[in-house]
């Protein structure tokens, strides 16, 4: 009784995606942060001095679930206004009730040098996820 190559070929591919397939992760960003609900985090966050320009993306600097954003700010209050690339970091947390929620930890900039930073690292603020509602008039 011989068996055919085809077979063989068949069982091998099956064996190899289940090894390999087992090792995937489920999905593909479970909690990922948009630019729109970061922009919309630091634009409400401080309206009077903060109001973000430009958004350049995120970069992620390490496994962790902590992403930073590469941000032009300018204080819309300041006249004549000046614009300044900041660094906002955003981390994952779980809150008590067992939510994962992203938060805004931290805005620095180095205008002034590498060696000095300016700026908030002791601020928490939530990501909302949605715009929000519109108020009725």
């Amino acid at each position: 009784m011989k068996t055919l190559p085809g077979r063989y070929l068949a069982a091998v591919a099956l064996l190899l995606g289940v090894a390999f397939g087992c090792n995937m992760p489920a999905s593909p960003d479970q909690h990922s942060l948009s630019a729109a609900a970061a922009q919309q985090t630091l634009d409400q966050w401080n309206p009077t001095y903060c109001k973000v320009v430009e958004f350049y993306g995120f970069y992620r600097p390490g496994s962790g679930d902590v992403r930073v954003a590469y941000v032009l700010l300018t204080n819309p209050s300041e006249q004549p206004q000046k614009q300044a690339i900041y660094e906002a970091r955003f981390q994952l947390l779980t809150r008590p009730d067992g939510r994962e929620q992203w938060f805004l930890t931290c805005l620095l900039n180095h205008t002034t040098g590498l060696s000095r930073r300016q700026g908030w690292d002791n601020i928490f603020i939530p990501v909302q996820a949605e715009a929000p509602a519109a108020k009725a008039k």
